[in-house]
């Protein structure tokens, strides 16, 4: 009798086991085994009720409910869908359709970004090389906006014609995409003060971080006179702290002899 009901037992566990693996029959709290997905944005805010569906379709069972400006993980999407498959609290929660959803990220620094520019040969002078730190300030809202820009202190010290140059500069980061699109495609700009050159005083050179891509590419600068011959080539970013780097870096590129100019003539009206 013990003999049977031992195998009887072996049975039932060896069917346990080969139930798993059959098509359609994956793990309980994996809803996503049987479902090709392709990469999208990280994390999404919600931009109205909407349901999660257990399958990516509009009559899949409903299985849970996210709120109007919640912030949600996302590992993809449902291959040749819109269909985002979600997770909350590290868990696999379902699929929401993207139109409810708009891709963010979080800008925010636990400790300070400190680094060195260093300058080739092939600047031929126009360049000059600097040590940085980045610092976290806060957030803020965009009035009438859903945007929210994460903002940065820029300290900077350069090597400029033999004399050192302090820099006190601004950065932020968009943390919805810039100009309202749906893609993961995100604003960083480095903005300098004190260069009175047309009707503004700042120059501002802006970046892109094209998120799904781990790149950020070069987009422009506000005074295109001002600008650099520099060649600035997109770099490869693999988070955060590596997106606000690459782009001072990408800044100071940007950053021509009259910009140079007016650094150094502020220095000297400021007494340093």
């Amino acid at each position: 009798m013990l003999l049977i009901c031992a195998i009887i037992i072996k049975f039932i566990s060896l069917f346990s086991i080969i139930l798993v693996f059959l098509p359609g029959h994956g793990r309980a709290d994996d809803l996503f085994a049987n479902i090709q997905l392709s990469p999208s944005a990280k994390t999404y805010l919600v931009l109205k009720d909407v349901s999660v569906r257990a399958k990516p379709r509009n009559k899949s069972t409903r299985v849970g409910r996210l709120r109007k400006n919640e912030r949600v993980g996302a590992i993809g999407k449902a291959k040749r869908t819109k269909w985002v498959a979600v997770k909350k609290g590290g868990k696999n929660i379902g699929f929401v359709y993207d139109k409810a959803l708009v891709p963010v990220i979080d800008g925010s620094l636990m400790k300070p970004i400190s680094s060195n520019i260093v300058v080739g040969e092939k600047s031929d002078g126009k360049l000059w090389p600097c040590y940085y730190k980045i610092k976290f300030i806060g957030k803020v809202k965009i009035k009438d906006s859903l945007q929210v820009t994460s903002d940065y202190d820029l300290e900077m010290e350069c090597d400029y014609k033999k004399k050192t140059i302090k820099i006190n500069a601004t950065m932020f980061l968009t943390e919805l995409p810039y100009l309202e699109n749906k893609k993961p495609i995100f604003q960083i700009n480095v903005d300098l003060y004190n260069i009175p050159v047309g009707a503004e005083d700042v120059f501002s050179a802006t970046v892109l971080y094209h998120a799904l891509k781990n790149k950020i590419v070069f987009d422009g600068v506000n005074k295109e006179p001002l600008k650099s011959k520099e060649k600035i080539i997109k770099k490869e970013a693999l988070d955060l702290r590596a997106v606000l780097k690459g782009a001072v870096a990408m800044a100071h590129q940007s950053w021509g002899p009259i910009v140079w100019s007016e650094l150094a003539k502020t220095q000297k009206k400021l007494g340093f």
